[in-house]
């Protein structure tokens, strides 16, 4: 068995729709990935046919068309993904590919990593602006607070000199 059969054979395309992130109703339908698509408009089964913009085949067309592959670059990708057995299997293994799940993955990890940064350093700004407030000298002060001073030097595009005249000593 060659590797086009091995494979149109061992995967339907609804399964390796639902392993690459596509999300299939119970009923077969699922929002087609290849153009903007609100409701479901994509039959899936053993082939798929979407009734939005007419693409239509098999699995290694699914997947060729998914990911911009070649059909043999794509069966290659499924049956290493599914790990199908085909006459003419190398010893070497073409480069893995990130799946879709994994891209997915790593974006909301990145997002979930920037909000934390975000929060922290909004909750350094604002400890900085009390601590202005908290540290500020008054008119009886002959020195200033070295809160103050530590306080003004970190504030967002502050540029800090020493005033002439007074004295702090860390």
């Amino acid at each position: 068995m060659n590797l086009f059969e091995a494979v149109k054979d061992a995967v339907p395309t609804i399964a390796a729709a639902e392993h690459y992130g596509i999300e299939v109703k119970r009923n077969g339908m699922a929002c087609c990935p290849f153009h903007d698509d609100r409701t479901p408009s994509m039959k899936v089964d053993k082939r798929f046919h979407c009734f939005g913009c007419q693409e239509d085949g098999d699995v290694i067309d699914f997947v060729g068309k998914l990911f911009g592959l070649s059909p043999k670059r794509a069966a290659e990708k499924l049956a290493e993904d599914f790990g199908v057995r085909y006459e003419g299997l190398q010893a070497w293994q073409p480069q893995r590919r990130p799946s879709v799940i994994s891209k997915l993955a790593a974006a909301q990890e990145y997002r979930k990593k920037e909000e934390w940064c975000y929060r922290v350093l909004c909750g350094y700004l604002h400890l900085l602006r009390d601590w202005k407030e908290q540290y500020a000298p008054q008119p009886e002060d002959e020195d200033w607070h070295k809160g103050f001073y530590f306080t003004i030097k970190r504030m967002p595009g502050a540029v800090w000199e020493r005033p002439v005249g007074r004295l702090w000593h860390p």
